[in-house]
């Protein structure tokens, strides 16, 4: 069944992730706001391994910005001497709401579709359902041309899995076949 959100909850969603500042709200308003945000921090926030183009993924949520940071660790080692290893950061992919952000193909990359640019219009979040909705474009094999698509980051129940699923659009805004939709499990780690 379809439940119908109320009009303070959609404000308020649009109000943290627009990043409004709390000294713009009235006292009451701005609690909640921050109630809010300190929630979707204390849930979304975290490292997460099982990426397979990186070793491990730190997310960051804050002030309306999503900020993807690839982590890649290589293990070193000498004939004799015990290994050791190295974490390298790669260059945080950031996600800001009301603007067209170009991530190029780190974003591809992202959202599972490496080899490919990708652009992102705009997201949702969905606090109930523990869901993230990023809604955006991709390079097409036509030059000039880019092909919408949606990812979705949902958190499980115990909010240790993460899952990231993209969907492409084709002819018509129709999605693919849910065999070519592709999903990665992410597990919440440490560094």
């Amino acid at each position: 069944t379809y439940e119908m959100e109320t009009l303070r909850k959609i404000s308020m969603l649009a109000v943290v992730k627009l990043g409004i500042p709390e000294a713009e709200l009235p006292q009451t308003v701005a609690k909640e706001v921050e109630m809010l945000g300190e929630r979707i921090t204390a849930e979304w926030t975290g490292i997460f391994s099982g990426c397979e183009l990186y070793d491990r993924i730190k997310i960051d949520w804050s002030g309306g910005v999503w900020r993807f940071t690839p982590l890649i660790r290589t293990v070193y080692g000498l004939a004799g001497r015990p290994p050791w290893s190295a974490t390298k950061t790669l260059p945080t992919i950031k996600i800001k709401a009301g603007s067209t952000n170009d991530l190029g193909y780190p974003g591809g990359n992202l959202f599972l579709l490496p080899g490919r640019k990708v652009w992102i219009d705009d997201y949702e979040i969905d606090v109930e359902d523990r869901k993230v909705i990023f809604y955006g474009a991709h390079s097409s094999t036509m030059i000039g041309t880019r092909t919408q698509f949606k990812a979705t980051l949902s958190l499980s129940g115990d909010g240790n899995i993460l899952v990231m699923e993209s969907k492409v659009f084709v002819g018509n805004g129709l999605i693919q076949e849910d065999d070519e939709v592709e999903v990665q499990h992410w597990v919440r780690g440490t560094l």
